[in-house]
């Protein structure tokens, strides 16, 4: 009986984390250059076969198999699948249009964004709200004092007569994304691992927000699934316990 304790409340422990990720994901859909996250479980048995493969004896006989419900390893997954471009004719608004991401010099160090929804910071230069200034190809902030500029689909920042450069905006990628991380800060990422970024030439599309990928529909989906399954271990875990509770006042008489 402890070990179908044991099973439900890990399992309502997983899907609790589950129905967190999925929350955040919905919460950050209207966020631009969002990317969601994927809350993946493995089993004990999957777990020790994956990383020893079919384990056996000396004899050849195979070792007993485990409960699949037993949960071994949980990660969370990042997609990085880049999602539709939505034209907003605001100035200050950029896409990248193929993998790279966007550099911000934050109060943290630096971090990197597909957010491309930019302001004029007080001072005059392109900054990304509530984070910190980009960065331009040389790693230094972008004055322009006005967000009246014009841009060419490399990142160069033009004045708004068309001639003067002000600055070209910085975009790198990383050759293993496994070596970047979600910050606090959503929409942010931090490099880890001593994981260094590459500067690429990706074009930039002017005027234009590239929208979150998360899919409404299977978050709902998969929302509802979850709620589920924790009614269900709930509705069970309550049987256990009048079970047990029988079981203690019949021994009680005995």
């Amino acid at each position: 009986m402890s070990k179908g304790f044991y099973h439900l409340t890990s399992g309502m422990l997983t899907q609790n984390r589950n129905l967190s990720v999925i929350a955040n994901n919905m919460t950050n859909a209207a966020t631009p250059g969002f990317k969601s996250d994927e809350f993946i479980t493995t089993t004990f048995q999957n777990e020790m076969f994956s990383r020893y493969g079919n384990i056996n004896h000396e004899d050849g006989q195979e070792l007993g198999t485990t409960s699949s419900m037993i949960t071994a390893g949980e990660v969370t997954i990042t997609d990085y699948t880049q999602g539709i471009f939505e034209p907003t004719d605001m100035n200050m608004d950029f896409a990248i249009a193929g993998p790279g991401f966007f550099q911000v010099q934050t109060v943290d160090g630096l971090m990197y964004t597909r957010n491309g929804a930019f302001i004029i910071d007080d001072e005059g230069y392109i900054a990304l709200q509530h984070a910190g200034r980009v960065l331009g190809e040389n790693n230094q902030p972008i004055y322009t004092g006005t967000d009246n500029i014009q841009a060419l689909d490399d990142g160069t920042i033009l004045a708004a007569d068309g001639n003067t450069v002000l600055g070209r905006l910085g975009i790198v990628d990383f050759e293993d994304y496994n070596g970047i991380q979600k910050s606090k800060q959503e929409g942010l990422f931090t490099a880890i691992g001593g994981q260094q970024p590459v500067p690429v030439n990706t074009p930039i599309e002017w005027k234009m927000l590239e929208k979150s990928n998360v899919d409404l529909v299977k978050q709902m989906t998969d929302m509802m699934a979850s709620e589920r399954a924790l009614q269900s271990a709930a509705q069970v875990l309550k049987m256990y316990d009048q079970l047990l509770g029988k079981a203690t006042t019949e021994i009680g008489r005995v």
